[in-house]
């Protein structure tokens, strides 16, 4: 298990505005972590430096045996109620 607050000092580390954790309802082994960065450069400065590679040498050690993947998306549209 990641130590407490380990997700908040990443959402700091990485400088991100949000940060999601979502869990499958149907598959309890999936987890997706989501981030919205302010810009393009701050996406960059994420992904290219330290805090990335702690991050992952941190699950690595609580969970050796998970495959990881990493994707960007860019918004393209955003709806709210009412």
């Amino acid at each position: 298990m990641v130590s407490p607050g380990a997700f908040a000092r990443c959402r700091e580390a990485f400088g991100v505005k949000k940060a999601w954790r979502f869990w499958s309802v149907s598959d309890p082994s999936l987890h997706q972590a989501s981030y919205e960065f302010a810009d393009q450069a701050a996406l960059d400065r994420a992904t290219s430096g330290e805090a990335l590679k702690a991050l992952v040498a941190e699950f690595d050690r609580c969970w050796p045996d998970v495959t990881r993947a990493r994707e960007i998306f860019v918004l393209a549209e955003e709806y709210g109620a009412g």
